[in-house]
């Protein structure tokens, strides 16, 4: 249960650091007053832009995965440090999106592979549900 109230429950922890109510936050985003109770197991790629653009110190692998600090840390030794250590909220985002896809094409085929199987045993149903009548005689002959 966790996992499926992770983002929520994380959006919520933001708000709240925010102090601001989740309605000025949808409204921020927008999107209804009711979004993030309508929130079931994550949020799409076009919420979490509008979320990032408006809350650029949101991290967002935190959000959708729960790991790393809630914020993007801004730490004045972070000038010294090359930019190819940095990673941009941009590439997060992509990151998190190829993710996302890699995830999804796992799913499609699970989803498939058990579609093939519930018409295999749909047929295998079909045929013995046509067998008893003929096998009906030999069993009382024995």
């Amino acid at each position: 249960m966790q996992n499926e109230s992770g983002v929520k429950e994380r959006i919520k922890k933001f708000i709240a650091y925010l102090n601001i109510s989740e309605r000025e936050f949808c409204r921020t985003i927008g999107v209804g007053s009711a979004y993030i109770a309508s929130i079931k197991r994550s949020i799409k790629a076009d919420k979490l832009e509008a979320i990032t653009e408006q809350y650029p110190q949101l991290n967002p692998v935190w959000l959708m995965r729960g790991e790393g600090e809630m914020l993007l840390s801004v730490r004045p030794e972070a000038d010294a440090m090359p930019k190819s250590a940095e990673i941009a909220p941009s590439e997060m985002l992509y990151k998190l999106l190829e993710d996302a896809k890699e995830e999804k094409a796992r799913l499609l085929s699970i989803i498939e592979s058990q579609q093939r199987t519930i018409e295999m045993l749909a047929e295998q149903n079909k045929k013995a549900a046509a067998q008893p009548e003929s096998n009906a005689g030999c069993a009382a002959a024995v």
